[in-house]
């Protein structure tokens, strides 16, 4: 309200009024009636004005604040002297000189109504008599910005009056207290810019420290660490993915670094779109390698996105410069799993534990074209007798026992 800004002011008091309302505070409800009705009068919407002052009279009425009651028909005052209808106002005038006001605004506002009144009618004495006790009042309770008001009305009725040393001695005066405030109200201004420069800078900051963590981190892992959590997760069961591109040293010493980036920027971002579509959540890159975890959910099992994600990534299409199509192999295996944000400068979410080494295991003794997974993944797909062949229906077959490294002799499958 105080930058003039109407339209913004205006929404602000409906939310409120909406609050008050909701809560069932009907003092409140008057109170920004009140101030919606102030809008519509500084807006020159007298008829919008009174509506609202009357709607807000009612309810101070009916809940008996003399206080609310007073200020309330101060302002309809002030609007019927506005409008010229000096009748209306002298009724309430009249009424108002009946109240036991408290608040010496209120009086000091009857005041200067009062004499805005006795001026139209041509009684000037009366006019200045009104504004002086106005100006006594509010010289008592240090009023200063009613003070700077009522020395102008003096001002300008001693003007009429032909006061030529009136006119110089409360023009002084209103041109003193407007600058004392005005020396004040620059100091208020000055230190609430200066807040709000701190306050934009705190928050270009925090954009900016969130703008890094959305860079490195998942959205929700990044929320959490913003929030000051310390990430360290624990899951009892989850499917970890490994892909390699194959033969990608030999093809790619035959390339400019620019060809290399461009082509591995194409795979890896299908492939980071291929696992949002399966809620799954892709950990890192290294070099060539992608790796991704499915976590638990309440929907799908973390075996079945992953092997959905899997099969859409090795039936990506991509090629080499050369012409020849690019090939991956991956490796999939499910079990408990840590996870966590490392470091301190620069932020990784990470995933670690034996299922992991498992996994990158079954993606080395993969072949090209292919998703070789470990005997619990496929059995979770589907908990038949997998030795025998496999599950077709799940698209499972067995391979063999193989040799891991680091495990020993293994049984595992083929994902087709």
């Amino acid at each position: 309200k105080s930058t003039g800004d109407h339209s913004s002011a205006l929404s602000y008091y409906q939310r409120a009024l909406a609050l008050y309302e909701e809560l069932g505070n009907r003092s409140g409800v008057a109170y920004i009636i009140g101030k919606i009705g102030g809008m519509h009068d500084m807006a020159g919407d007298y008829p919008a004005a009174l509506t609202q002052y009357r709607q807000a009279l009612s309810i101070h009425e009916e809940l008996g604040e003399r206080d609310g009651l007073a200020d309330i028909t101060s302002c309809i005052l002030s609007t019927y002297v506005k409008m010229g209808s000096d009748a209306e106002a002298q009724q309430l005038l009249a009424a108002m000189d009946g109240m036991h006001i408290d608040s010496p605004r209120v009086r000091i506002e009857r005041e200067l109504q009062r004499s805005t009144l006795q001026e139209r009618s041509g009684d000037l004495n009366g006019s200045a008599a009104s504004l002086r006790h106005a100006l006594n009042e509010a010289l008592e309770h240090g009023l200063r910005s009613q003070a700077a008001t009522t020395h102008k009305a003096l001002r300008d009725l001693a003007l009429k009056q032909n006061n030529l040393a009136g006119y110089v001695e409360q023009n002084n005066e209103f041109t003193r207290i407007t600058e004392e405030i005005n020396g004040k109200d620059t100091a208020t201004k000055l230190a609430m810019q200066a807040k709000q420069r701190e306050i934009d800078a705190e928050r270009k900051e925090t954009e900016k420290h969130m703008a890094v963590l959305h860079s490195t981190l998942p959205k929700h892992i990044a929320d959490r660490v913003a929030r000051g959590e310390v990430v360290n997760d624990s899951f009892d069961n989850a499917a970890v993915l490994f892909l390699d591109v194959v033969g990608f040293t030999t093809h790619s010493s035959a390339l400019e670094a620019p060809a290399v980036v461009q082509l591995l920027q194409g795979i890896f971002t299908t492939f980071d779109g291929i696992c949002a579509k399966h809620s799954v959540m892709k950990i890192k890159t290294i070099g060539d390698s992608y790796m991704a975890v499915s976590f638990p959910n309440e929907s799908v099992s973390s075996e079945q996105r992953a092997a959905n994600t899997a099969r859409a990534m090795i039936a990506s299409s991509f090629t080499w410069p050369s012409g020849k199509a690019v090939q991956f192999r991956i490796g999939l295996h499910s079990g408990p799993v840590v996870a966590g944000v490392l470091g301190n400068e620069r932020l990784q979410y990470d995933v670690w534990g034996d299922t992991v080494n498992v996994a990158s295991r079954m993606e080395s003794s993969s072949e090209p074209g292919r998703i070789h997974v470990s005997k619990s993944f496929a059995n979770a797909l589907a908990p038949l007798e997998l030795e025998r062949g496999g599950a077709k229906g799940a698209g499972v077959r067995y391979r063999g026992e193989v040799e891991i490294k680091g495990k020993g002799t293994m049984k595992t499958f083929w994902l087709e």
